[in-house]
């Protein structure tokens, strides 16, 4: 990487910097409205008592569910899905999912973990408003099951359904339907409503996701700022990102959704309807003290009138943020990954970087391997630009010494001076951007891959040489305290790579000879060093190589370029002399 790329990096960093901080969507909080009523049985279930705290205030069932009390007691049987990817476990207690562990996927220690973070309550429920006030949620209800199994094993494109039943009174009762297969982390999700028509209060209900996920990573706040509750409506992203302690957040849009989720870092928990939706409802909060952001997020649905009985068909997806997988369910889910601009960044992270990892990891399994390989193709792809850029850069250094000498002739003549270096760089055919643009074509390539190696999952515990997990720094030395701008640790991948920037400026063409530039020489490569040594080290890894193949790849276009093909160049003509004035006065 040579000076001007260094130099670019830098100015599009602070740039980025500067956009986030003042850019990002405002996060909103909780305000008063119509929904005041829902807002408090969701305030009561985030601080951790559910409906409890509600049930205490009414005294009995009958008071509290009202003809849903004949459901309010029961006893709760649990019911295990194994398939290949994930053990889910299901409960008769509100037809829930109380557990989901995935096979393929661990914790910072290397061991299975729950992503489901309300596990005494379940993660799912329908939610909705009795004609007589009853605020109902189904995971105070005890549905009949289908099945009696206490597990079921499946495998390949094996099937299974099992059927939950809520009789409330003859004529009306809640069906809720789960499908799942063997080889597939979409679960079919299916809810249907009969004898409702006049029963709920503008015959809406909801069904949603609440609770969040459970965090898996070794650093508790980058996982929390990659935590929020998203939906997906009008071709956007609607996102909450409750961050701040003090305040409570929610946000409510009519209309129709694709999806709405909650994600950590790493996971994703989604809802994705079939039909219409009515609009979505997103809330989150934050306790003061607790790196865990409590997220609930909610699809609105109508049940028509006139009509006896109404179903939702949904897909549930509960697991890794994995690119290939969210986009193979058609639902643009995969934009709930963040890989910067959508205008800028990230078609460089779907149409290029992306597609190129999964070519490469079809032959080679070693993902250190695929990110070197990946640095080679990007230079190799780059050579015409640093090729024309180096020679660019040799055709200015070897101009400098007309250059200095026309600047010292044409001080006092701007225009003049500037008409002449004009003239000199056309017949010379030297762009003076010339150096600069390569730098400029390739930057919207480099910042996606800062986005995609901050954010894949393929990159998630995966080791290479001496750096443990590719997705987190290669710390070769924990200090136990913090040194302000570098970090606790010390990285390796970041000091091989200050070292390459340093050599790579030295055998890089330059028209600057001044000492400030070379003060900026040993400048850059420590600013390097500070911002990357708290990075994934897989970036450390890619920005290293490419450096490493920048600085041969100079070495080698300074050996076979030369500045003999340089036109020759008119001198510049003698500025006037001003003419003389005679003495003596005037004739008479």
């Amino acid at each position: 990487m040579d000076r001007n790329s260094v130099i670019g990096l830098v100015l599009i960093g602070l740039i980025m910097i500067v956009w986030m901080q003042f850019m990002v969507p405002e996060r909103k909080p909780l305000e008063d409205s119509a929904r005041e009523d829902v807002s408090m049985v969701r305030e009561s279930q985030e601080d951790g008592s559910g409906n409890d705290a509600i049930i205490q205030e009414g005294g009995g069932a009958a008071d509290n569910f009202g003809e849903f009390a004949v459901a309010a007691e029961g006893t709760e049987k649990l019911i295990t899905i194994d398939n290949e990817l994930f053990t889910a476990v299901l409960s008769s207690r509100g037809a829930t999912l109380k557990s989901m562990v995935l096979k393929e996927h661990f914790d910072s220690d290397r061991e299975r973990f729950d992503l489901v973070k309300n596990v005494d309550s379940g993660a799912l429920s329908l939610f909705f408003q009795t004609r007589d006030g009853k605020k109902i949620d189904t995971r105070d209800l005890f549905f009949a099951a289908s099945d009696n199994q206490s597990e079921v094993v499946l495998s390949g494109e094996d099937s299974y359904s099992l059927t939950y039943r809520l009789d409330v009174a003859p004529g009306r009762n809640i069906t809720i339907v789960y499908t799942f297969t063997g080889d597939e982390y979409a679960i079919g999700y299916d809810v249907q409503l009969t004898g409702f028509d006049g029963l709920l209060p503008g015959n809406e209900y909801q069904i949603e996701w609440d609770g969040g996920l459970l965090h898996s990573e070794k650093n508790s706040e980058d996982e929390v700022q990659n935590s929020w509750a998203s939906a997906y409506m009008g071709g956007s992203l609607l996102k909450l990102d409750a961050g701040d302690s003090s305040k409570d957040y929610r946000e409510e849009q009519s209309g129709v959704a694709k999806w709405i989720a909650v994600r950590t870092k790493y996971f994703v928990a989604s809802l994705i309807p079939v039909s219409p939706t009515e609009g979505v409802y997103l809330s989150g909060s934050r306790k003061a003290g607790e790196t865990f952001e409590n997220y609930t997020a909610a699809l609105k649905f109508k049940f028509p009138q006139g009509k006896s009985s109404h179903k939702e068909a949904l897909s549930l997806y509960v697991g890794p943020i994995d690119y290939n997988v969210l986009h193979s369910l058609d639902v643009n889910l995969e934009k709930i990954m963040d890989f910067g601009w959508d205008w800028l960044t990230r078609p460089f992270a779907e149409f290029i970087i992306l597609p190129i990892f999964n070519l490469l990891n079809t032959f080679i399994n070693n993902y250190g391997l695929i990110i070197i390989i990946f640095a080679l193709l990007i230079k190799v792809v780059t050579y015409p630009l640093t090729m024309a850029s180096t020679k660019s850069m040799k055709k200015m250094a070897a101009l400098q010494p007309m250059m200095k000498e026309l600047q010292e002739k044409y001080k006092d003549n701007p225009q003049k001076m500037q008409s002449e270096l004009g003239r000199i760089y056309k017949e010379a055919g030297v762009n003076p951007l010339g150096g600069c643009l390569p730098v400029l074509l390739q930057m919207p390539l480099l910042f996606a891959m800062f986005y995609v190696f901050r954010s894949s999952i393929e990159l998630r515990q995966q080791s290479f040489l001496w750096a443990k997990d590719l997705s987190l720094p290669d710390s070769i030395l924990d200090l136990g305290f913090s040194i302000p701008l570098y970090g606790d640790h010390i990285a390796l991948f970041p000091i091989l790579m200050g070292g390459a920037v340093y050599l790579q400026q030295k055998i890089t063409p330059t028209t600057q000879t001044n000492e400030q530039m070379k003060i900026m020489m040993y400048i850059f490569p420590v600013m390097m060093l500070l911002f990357f040594n708290n990075l994934p080290s897989g970036l450390g890894l890619y920005y290293l190589m490419f450096n490493v193949f920048s600085i041969a790849q100079t070495f080698y276009i300074n050996k076979t370029t030369t500045t003999e093909d340089l036109p020759a160049i008119t001198p510049a003509k003698p500025a006037p002399k001003p003419p003389k004035k005679k003495k003596g006065g005037k004739k008479r």
